[in-house]
């Protein structure tokens, strides 16, 4: 029931968005052409499919019983001012990315105040004097906080990808919640799934309404603070395995930060070397063409999900082995390195390759 409520209000919420398109993609279609250096679609879409997302989950938390409501309602008040600046830039404001990070982060500080909830421990020795004191586990987690949000944000270039990752996330964290008995925060995430399965109607395959910023950074805020939440009913949870289970969005965020800087430009600047557009040029230099990317595009999505899950699925696993959690956490990091360097050369050769055919 919870399930089909969201998906329901979503999709409905979405079609009402696609059938009024007109009216306004003057104003929601901003840096989806090819325009944007970031962009990986051909024709102006919506960006304010987010709006059905959080619509969508909130309409149908009306099922919910009392006291998980007031919880979904504590999330949704803690994720304002990300949504807010997430539109912003959705409807063309130009909220820069830092104001959109530094919302984030005050997201995150309402979100703490009104759950009374930071990271509670790291689970690794070393790690645990910044959670010992009041003001650094604060700091902590804004950072972690509003890197989760900010990092969701920087994968959603494909369709799919976003709502597709963020979804198997949603299943890591409801799995770890069932485990420990906790069905509350396993209805909100119920919930969550629904809403973003209602999107996911009108972005995959074809890309007909976006996820955008105000999206990406609520849905990710919100998973973040569920996953600081299960830490803090449970102890007996790996504080590494919810590292784990935000894994892939965190890797490419953390590489693009290192990448950009190496190469001597501002970190916050968008750029076309995110994982996912590595995979979907390394498909149009081998398998298809650039004139298909209504088809590699789509394709990527199908081999970067799976790829998502993994650690995810190792999260799962590991949830109460703090060690064996921050080792996971490691080798997925070396493997991510490693495979996106690997890929790199690969799409230069086969891209020298094709420039000498043409020839």
């Amino acid at each position: 029931m919870i399930l089909l409520s969201s998906f329901a209000s979503a999709v409905c919420l979405a079609f009402v968005i696609f059938l009024t398109r007109p009216l306004h993609i003057q104003f929601t279609a901003k840096g989806h052409g090819n325009a944007a250096v970031q962009s990986s679609h051909r024709l102006p879409t919506p960006r304010i499919g987010g709006l059905a997302v959080i619509l969508g989950g909130f309409f149908g938390a009306f099922t919910l019983d009392a006291t998980t409501f007031n919880l979904v309602s504590f999330l949704a008040i803690s994720a304002l001012p990300v949504f807010l600046g997430g539109l912003g830039e959705d409807v063309g404001f130009n909220v820069s990315a830092k104001m959109r990070l530094v919302l984030s982060f005050a997201s995150a500080l309402l979100a703490g105040m009104l759950l009374g909830a930071w990271i509670p421990r790291m689970g690794v020795p070393v790690l645990e004097i910044l959670t010992l004191y009041t003001f650094p586990a604060i700091i902590l987690t804004l950072l972690i906080s509003g890197g989760i949000s900010h990092s969701l944000n920087l994968i959603d270039g494909l369709n799919g990808l976003a709502i597709g990752v963020s979804i198997v996330i949603a299943l890591g964290l409801m799995s770890v919640a069932v485990s420990v008995g906790d069905y509350q925060i396993s209805y909100i995430l119920l919930l969550i799934i629904g809403a973003l399965l209602g999107l996911l109607v009108f972005n995959y395959p074809f890309g007909k309404l976006f996820l955008g910023d105000a999206g990406a950074y609520c849905t990710g805020h919100i998973l973040a603070w569920i996953a600081i939440l299960l830490l803090n009913r449970h102890p007996e949870i790996a504080p590494f395995s919810m590292l784990l289970i935000f894994f892939w969005p965190i890797a490419d965020m953390i590489f693009s930060i290192f990448r950009r800087y190496r190469s001597g430009k501002p970190i916050d600047q968008p750029d076309r070397l995110h994982f996912h557009q590595l995979v979907m040029r390394a498909l149009e230099l081998t398998l298809l063409s650039r004139k298909l990317r209504g088809l590699t595009n789509p394709l990527a999505t199908l081999i970067i999900v799976p790829l998502a899950s993994v650690p995810i699925a190792a999260a799962v696993m590991l949830q109460n082995n703090d060690q064996m959690a921050a080792l996971g956490f490691i080798a997925a990091a070396i493997l991510f390195v490693i495979t996106y360097n690997v890929g790199m050369v690969l799409a230069k050769r086969f891209a020298r390759h094709g420039t000498r055919a043409r020839s």
